[in-house]
C-alpha cells in the first residue's frame, strides 16, 4: 500500500516516529497467530518500505508499550464492584483482549490472543458460505471484512475450511438495499411496492416479472430467514391476508407514503406453526397426527417437527418409534411420507390414513393410464 509517510527529507522521517508503534501493531496483525512469529527485522524492513528506521531495541520498546497499553485499559475497565450475576460476563470479558508475547524458539514476536476468537470468525464465515441470499461477491466481500480481524494466514484458512455442496447463491445483487428499504417500512410503519420475478422455460436460466411487471403492494411486518433464503411476512389488503415473498425474487422495491395495515392480522399469528405451515408446503387442514417409523429415521423426524412443539415421541417395540404432531393435512405430507417408502406409516386419525390410501391410488392410476 502507498505510504502515507513523506520520507523525501529529514522532517518526514521525524514525522513518520508519530506512526511507528502504529505501523508496529499493524503489522503484527496480520502476520502474526498463535502459529506464526515475526522477528524484529521483518518489522524493521517494514518500517523501512514507510520510511522509518528503527533499530531492533526500538522496535521491542514499541512492543513493550502496546502490550502495556492493553494491559492498562483492562485495569481500567475492571475497576468497580462486580455482581455475583455477572461473573460469567466478567471473566469472559477477561479473555477479549490482546495479547502480545515473544517465542523463543521463533525468534519473534506474535499475538497469541484476540477479542475475536478464531473458530467465532470460521463459523461466521461458514455461515456467509451457506447463506443463499447472497450473491457471490457480497459473500466474498464480507468475508474479506471478517478477515481482517485475523492474520493473513487465519485468513487463508477461512476459504479453505468447508466446502458447502449444491449450495446455490443468490442473482440478487440488490437484495441488501431491498432489505434496507423493508427494515425503515417496518419502522416507520409504511406499505411498499415491488416488482416479483420467476423462473420460465421460455427465458432460459433468466428471471421474468409475474404478472408481466404488474407493482404488488403490501404492507411489511416482519423478516423471516429459512433454508438459507430471506423472506417478507406481509399483509396483502386486496386478499385481506398475510403473503409470504422471497427477497432475491423482489425488485424495485420502494416505501409508499402510505400507512401500514394488517397489524391486527400480524399480532394473530403463532410464528412457528405459520412458518412450519408456508415452508413445509402442508398448507392443510390441520390434525392431530400419528406416524410409525423405523428407528433409523429418528434425526430426521426430530429435524422436522422439533422437540419443543408439541411432538411427543414413544418407542413402538424394538425396532420402530411413533411421533404424535400437529400436520396440515395435504397432498404435500403425503408425498413427504411417501419419500420414507416402507419406513413410514401413517397410523392416525382415519380420514389421514383413507387420504393417504386415496394419494397412493391416484399415483398408480396415473401410471397405468400412461402405460396403456
Amino acid at each position: 500500500m502507498p505510504s502515507p509517510i513523506k520520507n523525501s527529507d529529514q522532517g518526514g522521517r521525524r514525522e513518520g516516529q508519530k506512526y511507528k508503534s502504529l505501523l508496529v501493531w499493524q503489522y503484527l496483525l496480520r502476520n502474526s497467530d498463535e502459529n506464526h512469529a515475526v522477528k524484529s527485522e521483518d518489522i524493521r524492513k517494514f518500517l523501512n518500505r514507510h520510511g522509518i528506521s528503527a533499530d531492533r531495541h526500538s522496535v521491542v520498546r514499541d512492543i513493550q508499550a502496546i502490550q502495556d497499553l492493553f494491559e492498562r485499559s483492562m485495569n481500567v475497565d475492571s475497576v468497580g464492584e462486580i455482581d455475583e450475576d455477572d461473573v460469567d460476563d466478567y471473566d469472559a470479558a477477561e479473555e477479549f483482549r490482546y495479547e502480545v508475547v515473544y517465542d523463543a524458539a521463533a525468534h519473534g514476536y506474535k499475538i497469541i490472543s484476540r477479542p475475536y476468537d478464531f473458530d467465532d470468525l470460521r463459523l461466521l464465515a461458514e455461515c456467509i458460505n451457506a447463506t443463499r441470499f447472497l450473491t457471490e461477491s457480497q459473500a466474498n466481500r464480507l468475508k474479506l471484512l471478517i478477515g481482517e480481524f485475523c492474520s493473513k494466514y487465519q485468513e487463508e484458512e477461512l476459504d479453505n475450511e468447508v466446502y458447502l455442496v449444491g449450495r446455490v447463491k443468490s442473482s440478487n445483487k440488490y437484495l441488501f438495499r431491498s432489505m434496507e428499504k423493508i427494515n425503515e417500512a417496518v419502522r416507520t410503519k409504511k406499505q411498499i411496492s415491488f416488482k416479483y420475478l420467476k423462473h420460465t422455460l421460455q427465458s432460459g436460466s433468466e428471471q421474468v416479472e409475474r404478472k408481466h411487471g404488474g407493482v404488488y403492494i403490501v404492507s411489511p411486518h416482519q423478516l423471516i430467514i429459512n433454508e438459507g433464503n430471506y423472506y417478507l411476512l406481509s399483509y396483502d389488503s386486496k386478499r385481506d391476508a398475510m403473503r409470504t415473498y422471497r427477497l432475491d425474487r423482489m425488485k424495485e422495491v420502494k416505501i409508499l407514503d402510505v400507512p401500514s395495515e394488517g397489524r391486527d392480522k400480524f399480532a394473530e399469528i403463532d410464528m412457528h406453526t405459520y412458518t412450519q405451515r408456508v415452508f413445509s408446503m402442508f398448507g392443510g387442514e390441520q390434525k392431530r397426527v400419528r406416524i410409525r417409523f423405523t428407528n433409523d429415521m429418528l434425526d430426521t423426524v426430530i429435524d422436522r417437527f422439533g422437540t419443543k412443539s408439541g411432538a411427543t415421541y414413544l418407542a413402538d417395540g424394538k425396532s420402530h418409534f411413533i411421533v404424535s404432531a400437529d400436520v396440515e393435512i395435504s397432498n404435500p405430507f403425503y408425498s413427504w411420507i411417501c419419500g420414507f417408502r416402507k419406513k413410514a406409516t401413517i397410523i392416525s386419525p382415519p380420514e389421514a390414513v383413507e387420504g393417504m390410501k386415496q394419494f397412493l391410488a391416484d399415483i398408480a392410476a396415473r401410471y397405468e393410464s400412461e402405460v396403456k
